[in-house]
């Protein structure tokens, strides 16, 4: 193995590096002295720092090497300043590094702004277009509208021309001022655009095979002759668009109502336009998903609500919270929309545990509120809340942590408001999750964090390896230790000579001053 600083190293160096880079003990001038010794080693384990010094930030920042100018790109706290210089980075990689990772807050509109003309002047030789890098950060805003609007009121035309690409993802004065722009061919180009979004799909225009332009004509203005034709066909892939697109005309809608196929009707309960008496039937089917699905319909009362027999876990995701699907692709539960103040308001005293689950995700939701929530008796509610809520009670961070075991458990225990006081308790809990809480505890037994570092569960181990309470000569023996080594390195009470005795490279540079 080799490090890109210095040349070869052993796998042991490269594990000891990792540690200290991570060791909140370390000192600044150590830190400073690996970023220019082993950068991508050490870069890669102060990524998972959350106390970066400015110092440190500032050094990778300017580093020579891409990838640690990447890494600081995607650290969660890097500071707006310095994310904002790596948005203007001459490497299109760090650039789009930057544009966000889990756990960043969201590009300032400033930001946004100066990036957008940068994109349009990226040289030919850069390694994405223009149009390949809004790919890259449409979703790496997590596809917030903001970046088209602000599109949509730049003053460089190259970028006003792109969002008038798009005028789906704009709001209505957004499109106005488009269409009233100064440069002709901006206007065109939005005219253009939105007569084509609003052009009616006639059955000429859906392709022959079951491919995204399939599913994309028919979410967009269908002719009634389309929509005979897909009804005459009878296939449920094409019918799963039809009963949700707003043009589908109400006799069919009504007879989609009776389909088959519970997933056609449970598709048409979404529909904002069903009358009072296509609710109460469709709250009366003989599916469970179907009822679940109407259940959250705003035309319902609470009182209606309240007598339909449903089934959170035939939504999808159990209603968004905590399958392996969704951590895979979407990252975690934060990934949903989080809905208005004044909605999530009122569905917090909703009924429908799925309507307060929408609730729970709103990070402003009063006190009342959340102590009301933090007790719910749905499971998805108390985790959703825990989540997302910045004032959620500490006892909720740790219960859940405690019963969940989907998608975002690790964000739980992030959080700065979870417990610590007590955890010993846990040490010999069947959950290896709950076990390595024991570390978190400042009163945990140095004879207990000692025993642990023999748990069979690694990651056991190697938490209570990085675990002040360990005692020093402890974690002095697993220096050496394979696969402890860099855990004991982590760990704030290792000795600061050990440190840049550990740290140091095949040429002995490193002294302590």
């Amino acid at each position: 193995m080799t490090s890109s600083g210095s040349g070869p190293v052993s796998t042991q160096a490269e594990r000891w590096c990792r540690g200290v880079a991570r060791n909140p003990a370390a000192p600044l001038d150590l830190l400073l002295r690996l970023l220019g010794t082993a950068p991508v080693c050490a870069s890669r384990a102060l990524k998972a720092r959350l106390d970066l010094p400015a110092a440190v930030e500032k050094a990778m920042a300017g580093h020579p090497s891409p990838e640690v100018r990447g890494m600081l790109a995607e650290h969660p706290r890097v500071r707006p300043e310095i994310r904002g210089r790596l948005l203007a980075d001459p490497d299109t990689r760090v650039m789009v590094r930057a544009f966000g990772a889990p756990g960043q807050p969201p590009l300032s509109d400033d930001m946004v702004n100066g990036l957008l003309a940068r994109i349009e002047d990226l040289p030919p030789e850069a390694l994405l277009t223009p149009g390949e890098a809004y790919s890259e950060l449409w979703p790496a805003m997590r596809y917030d509208r903001r970046l088209y609007r602000l599109a949509a009121a730049h003053p460089d035309p190259r970028v006003r021309r792109h969002a008038a690409a798009h005028p789906h993802w704009l709001d209505e004065a957004s499109r106005a001022a488009l269409l009233t722009d100064p440069v002709p061919a901006i206007r065109a180009a939005t005219a253009a655009a939105i007569a084509e979004d609003e052009r009616v799909m006639r059955p000429a225009d859906l392709p022959d095979r079951h491919r995204h332009a399939f599913a994309a004509v028919l979410q967009r203005p269908l002719s009634r002759a389309l929509v005979d034709q897909v009804v005459a066909d009878g296939d449920d892939e094409a019918l799963f668009f039809v009963a949700a697109n707003p043009s589908t005309p109400p006799d069919v809608v009504s007879a989609l109502l009776r389909h088959p196929a519970a997933i056609i009707r449970r598709r048409v309960a979404g529909r904002s336009d069903l009358n009072h008496e296509q609710l109460l039937a469709l709250a009366a089917d003989p599916a469970a998903e179907v009822r679940t699905a109407v259940s959250v319909h705003p035309g319902l009362t609470e009182r209606e609500r309240a007598g339909i027999d449903i089934d959170v876990t035939t939504i999808d995701g159990d209603g968004h919270f905590g399958t392996a699907g969704r951590c895979r692709s979407e990252g975690h539960p934060s990934a949903e929309p989080v809905p208005p103040l004044a909605d999530a308001s009122r569905w917090a005293g909703s009924v429908n545990p799925l309507l307060r689950r929408r609730a729970a995700r709103n990070p402003e939701l009063p006190a009342e509120a959340v102590d009301a929530l933090a007790d719910d008796p749905d499971p998805g509610v108390r985790i959703l809340l825990a989540l997302h809520h910045p004032g959620v009670p500490p006892r909720l961070l740790l219960r859940c942590h405690l019963e969940y075991h989907g998608c975002g458990r690790d964000q739980l225990i992030d959080n700065p408001r979870f417990p610590s006081a007590g955890l010993a308790v846990f040490a010999d809990h069947a959950d290896p999750s709950v076990r390595l809480l024991v570390a978190r505890d400042p009163d945990a037994e140095p004879a207990l964090v000692a025993r642990l570092v023999n748990d069979p569960d690694a990651p056991v181990r190697q938490a209570m390896a990085s675990c002040p309470r360990l005692p020093v000569p402890r974690i002095i023996e697993l220096l050496d230790d394979p696969d402890l080594g860099e855990y004991a390195a982590a760990n704030p009470r290792l000795p600061v000579e050990a440190m840049y005795r550990i740290a140091a490279p095949a040429d002995g540079s490193l002294t302590p001053r």
